[in-house]
């Protein structure tokens, strides 16, 4: 959750400097919002959120493949290409980190393929599922309470976490 707001402002960061844009604060904040815009897009389009072994449900439609943000970037087109090439890009890194996150993976091709993805999951580089495999890993090894064991608790997945949004606090503060 945390690192999506750090790799957005990272990829507004870049490219700001890259472009020449006029990098600040709201800057970097807009940056973090295209980020992480995926999930309450996702939210709002599943009509639901949850906070048990069922929420990686919430990366089951269009919000989280890799057509959402190419949609966004043709819309976005008409405003100023460089700035969608940002947008672009930060929407693009949250399907991605998605991938090697907490839960079960993402449907990068969906509405053409409703296969899921995951990374370096169970010594697998990428395993592919179809839904009724991901309900059964979900059922058999999710965790009701993730939220604590993984944000509350000694873990590298929280660690990481919990160091992205420090990251994110402190590239703000800077500037």
């Amino acid at each position: 959750m945390f690192i999506h707001l750090l790799a957005g402002s990272l990829v507004f960061l870049l490219f700001g400097k890259f472009f020449d844009f006029e990098v600040g604060r709201m800057y970097l904040l807009l940056g973090a919002f295209w980020g992480i815009v995926p999930d309450p897009i996702s939210y709002i389009l599943s009509w639901a959120v949850k906070f048990n072994k069922w929420s990686h449900t919430h990366r089951d439609n269009f919000s989280h493949s890799i057509f959402f943000p190419g949609i966004v970037l043709v819309i976005a087109v008409l405003l100023d290409y460089k700035m969608v090439i940002a947008v672009g890009v930060a929407m693009l890194t949250h399907p991605f980190l998605d991938l090697i996150g907490i839960g079960w993976g993402v449907k990068l091709f969906y509405p053409l393929s409703k296969k899921t993805y995951k990374m370096f999951y169970r010594g697998r580089v990428l395993t592919a599922w179809n839904q009724d495999e991901v309900d059964v890993e979900a059922d058999k090894f999710g965790d009701d309470d993730w939220v604590r064991n993984i944000y509350f608790r000694l873990n590298v997945i929280g660690a990481s976490e919990w160091l992205s949004l420090a990251g994110f606090l402190l590239l703000v503060a800077m500037y």
